[in-house]
């Protein structure tokens, strides 16, 4: 005995729709915080070290 279409369609969906909120589960835990605050701040690591030491010593002397 074959399933129908919509059987299929129906089971897939609710695959897909477990695997969401798994995923978004996953997503937002407290264990995965601090690698997501991490990635967060790459982007402020591409500074040159050089310029990193002259912005700190510009905050110093004001």
């Amino acid at each position: 005995m074959a399933m129908e279409f919509a059987t299929v369609h129906s089971i897939l969906t609710l695959i897909l729709f477990v695997s969401f909120v798994a995923f978004v589960i996953w997503a937002y835990s407290k264990k995965r915080k601090p690698d997501f605050d991490e990635a967060a701040n790459l982007v402020f690591d591409d500074e040159p070290e050089s310029k990193k030491q002259h912005s700190k010593r510009e905050s110093e002397h004001e």
